[in-house]
């Protein structure tokens, strides 16, 4: 396989990467291949034989700009689907080390399931070196490719076949230990040593936002949610029969799970506009509901039954507190102080089998990034180590094995990517990914023996849609994309910004008001949580992780020269004050305030000292809403914040409804009200809520999925909006049964 004199190479199944036009082509045709992977598939083709680590390709391809192993993991699944089966036996991954294109024997000596052969295979290197300066090459009939004279082209298979017997025999006993090994204490294999697994649907209506399996697999509760509001039912796996145990009620179901004796099922409800939550416990098949605990997140217990522990968040930071199930006395066993912090959002942390170890989502923030992984924190002293080296973007449920020797996991390897299920390795600390798909999971829950896993498994399809005057009669869609997406934006000149991953990448895109003529305007932007246009449509502002955390950016309206703004450790939802002078932002994220940056770029300024999500600035520059919620308050629920431009005490508050989708607000296009998606009885609309304190009022009749975003033009006349149609389903993942 070599480059002929019109640089084509050879690959094979009749591809050809064309070094000339920059492709793969497919009997002439080009196979479609975005740069990045191209760029990837080259260069592991120019180095065929050589084991490339992860962090050499990264260099190589993206040349010093800031991104994941997800990206490249991204590449190479990519050009695997995109070349067809053969793909995966040329394009190989070593686990943990990097990635090797060949079809020789320097592929089996770079994995280290062959570690057991290698004097066998150095030797054949030798010999085979030598008969290669003994014996020149001669041309292929087939151009681009060179050929092995015949007396060598037989030697060397014979010798191949002999090496490559000796070699499967070996892995093959290798394998059969792995997989031994990983044999739980009550005889189920290990999640992992999965081969192949089966992936079934327990339910099919679209509406399930948690579950969790029973510890036998005999039963999964899940929480659905419909126009009555979030019920809570109870299935047999095997006869899939629906029981409901509690709801409908008009508060939110945020998290469930199974008692260890699997007797009962457990549940945290939480009024929509509010920040404390209730605990309850309900009988499996039915009966009243009692409650347990009151302001408690997600618990998980201990092997012996005696202790629960949970997340709990403090004006300090975050902290695992342990508590008794008799009696209730609990400690502070864990603490977690900002920037870093224990993920505590309906995800429970999780004792180990052992009792010693209890696994908690975390983030963190360092030199390079800010990210999420998992920690153990000991039983014993507190102390906490992480579990895993593995840098991930976002970080769910973990789940123990019965047999202690690792963890799943659900994770995402960066803002847009799917979340999958994972597995740690206890031992290694690596981190191996086991689901291969576009969709997301989350609330993973295992049986006793880890035979079987049960998690809700999601698909979303978002939609933009523009209205005149607002009317729903008059709404038109004009995009669509797999995945949920909350952001747009309107330009001066009438046109929609948008956040698009159809490049491959979470970059900006715009297009006209009616849908056409899209175009990609920013190539690598990571744009995420926020976007803006200046008022003379000069500048975008957006929020991206490109630097290593999330921060302000600003671009020229054509997408070029990137400009970083702020360089905080999280910082997000940027909206530019009608002078152009002053970007305000929302910095921090479980104690977010408000603050502003010269647009220009420069000192940022701090307005708020009270909690404040996702501000916009008025039209006329002189008020920021927003929206917050205050814990320390005995009355806390989610309320409507308005402050002076200049910062300051709160000026207004209003309360926001329950049931909200989201908690976006904005102006309304007059400044007199200020708009949010409101949801009810099944559908969102946009209600607005007047600045002089009168009653809500819904504005529109739009009936739609849940609104996730929403802009109004500069002129006020249109109305542009984001819906989202997500369908959610509780799964079974087991092992395929031979």
């Amino acid at each position: 396989m070599a480059a002929s004199n019109n640089e084509r190479i050879e690959l094979f199944d009749g591809l050809t990467l064309d070094l000339a036009r920059g492709c793969v082509a497919r009997a002439g045709q080009p196979v479609h291949l975005r740069p990045q992977t191209y760029e990837v598939l080259k260069y592991l083709v120019e180095h065929r034989g050589r084991l490339i680590s992860k962090d050499k390709l990264i260099e190589e391809v993206w040349k010093g700009r800031a991104v994941t192993d997800g990206s490249l993991g991204k590449c190479i699944e990519e050009l695997r689907e995109a070349l067809g089966p053969e793909a995966r036996q040329f394009v190989r991954n070593v686990r943990g080390r990097g990635y090797i294109f060949d079809t020789g024997l320097e592929e089996e000596a770079a994995n280290p399931y062959f570690s057991a052969q290698t004097e066998q295979i150095d030797v054949v290197r030798v010999l085979i070196q030598e008969e290669e300066e003994t014996e020149p090459l001669v041309q292929a009939a087939v151009p681009g490719r060179l050929a092995l004279p015949r007396a060598r082209e037989r030697w060397r298979t014979r010798l191949i076949g002999a090496v490559l017997f000796l070699v499967a025999a070996t892995s093959a006993l290798g394998i059969y230990r792995f997989v031994s090994q990983r044999q739980t204490q009550n005889g189920a294999a290990g999640f992992p040593a999965f081969s192949e697994m089966n992936i079934s649907r327990l339910t099919t209506s679209g509406q399930i936002k948690h579950a969790a399996i029973s510890p036998d697999g005999k039963y999964v509760a899940h929480v659905t949610e419909d126009a009555e509001g979030d019920s809570l039912w109870v299935s047999n796996v095997s006869a899939p029969s629906f029981v409901r145990i509690a709801g409908p009620a008009p508060t939110e179901y945020a998290w469930v799970t199974f008692a260890p004796d699997g007797n009962s099922v457990y549940y945290i409800a939480l009024d929509r506009d509010k920040g404390d939550t209730v605990f309850y416990r309900v009988p499996v098949l039915g009966g009243p509901s009692s409650m347990a605990a009151y302001d408690t997140g997600p618990i998980t217990f201990s092997p012996d039954r005696k202790r629960m522990a949970f997340i709990k968040m403090y004006n300090e930071g975050t902290g695992l507190v342990v508590r008794e199930a008799v009696g209730g006395n609990e400690r502070m066993l864990a603490m977690r102080r900002q920037p870093d912090y224990f993920q505590m959002i309906w995800n429970a942390p999780a004792w180990s089998p052992d009792g010693k170890t209890i696994a908690c989502q975390a983030g963190v923030s360092d030199e390079r990034s800010h990210y999420e992984t998992v920690v153990g924190v000991s039983v014993a002293d507190g102390s906490q180590k992480p579990l895993t080296s593995e840098r991930w973007s976002h970080v769910g449920q973990p789940v123990w094995l019965a047999d202690g020797s690792g963890l799943l996991v659900a994770a995402a390897e960066s803002e847009t990517a799917p979340q999958q299920v994972w597995h740690i390795s206890l031992k290694s600390g690596e981190a191996t990914r086991i689901t291969h798909d576009l969709n997301d999971y989350y609330d993973l829950s295992l049986t006793a023996d880890s035979s079987r896993l049960v998690a809700v498994q999601v698909n979303s399809v978002s939609s933009i849609w523009v209205a005149p005057e607002a009317e729903a009669d008059r709404a038109k869609q004009i995009s669509s994309e797999v995945g949920a997406d909350n952001e747009i934006a309107w330009t001066p000149d009438g046109r929609v910004l948008y956040r698009s991953n159809a490049g491959g990448g979470a970059d900006i895109w715009v297009m006209n008001a009616d849908g056409s003529t899209p175009k990609q305007l920013t190539v690598g932007a990571r744009a995420s949580r926020g976007l803006t246009v200046s008022p003379d449509g000069r500048y975008i502002f957006f929020s991206s992780d490109r630097a290593g955390h999330f921060n302000i950016w600003r671009a020229d309206s054509d997408g070029s020269n990137f400009k970083q703004l702020t360089n905080g450790d999280g910082e997000f939802f940027p909206s530019c004050t009608p002078d152009g002078q002053w970007v305000v932002y929302q910095r921090g994220e479980l104690e977010p305030r408000l603050w502003k940056v010269p647009g220009a770029g420069g000192e940022p300024v701090q307005l708020t000292k009270t909690r404040a999500f996702r501000a916009q600035v008025s039209s006329d520059g002189k008020l920021i809403a927003y929206h917050y919620l205050d814990p320390d308050v005995e009355t806390s629920r989610w309320r409507i914040g308005v402050v002076s431009a200049e910062g300051g005490p709160r000026l207004k508050q209003f309360d926001l409804p329950p049931m909200l989708p989201s908690r976006l607000v904005r102006w309304s296009p007059d400044r007199q009200s200020i708009a949010y998606a409101n949801y009810s009885g099944g559908f969102s609309d946009i209600w607005i809520q007047p600045l002089d304190g009168g009653q809500p009022r819904q504005l529109t009749s739009f009936r739609a999925e849940h609104i996730t975003a929403f802009e109004w033009s500069r002129d006020g006349h249109s109305l542009a909006f984001v819906r989202n149609v997500r369908t959610s389903d509780v799964v079974l993942i087991e092992q395929r049964r031979q």
